[in-house]
């Protein structure tokens, strides 16, 4: 898609967040319980587990700590 082109649906571009809401909700749902053929997943090298090092809880604490002030206020935040 070239960088003037836009989304359409139903032969109209979706130039309000409703429109572009529609279209979307509309693909997703003509997609879903289709059949998908996942075989190509096979061809695809599986890479090396990763051990990790055990931690603490608290150490993970610490180690976030510093960080709490930089996330987006939301839901992700660690309790």
């Amino acid at each position: 898609m070239s960088a003037i082109e836009t989304i359409s649906y139903e032969n109209r571009p979706c130039n309000i967040l409703m429109d572009l809401w529609h279209a979307l909700h509309n693909s997703y749902n003509s997609a879903e319980n289709r059949p998908v053929n996942v075989r190509f997943l096979n061809k695809i090298p599986q890479a090396n587990t990763i051990e990790w090092p055990t931690f603490s809880k608290q150490e993970f604490r610490d180690a976030i700590a510093k960080y709490s002030s930089l996330s987006s206020p939301g839901l992700d935040h660690i309790s």
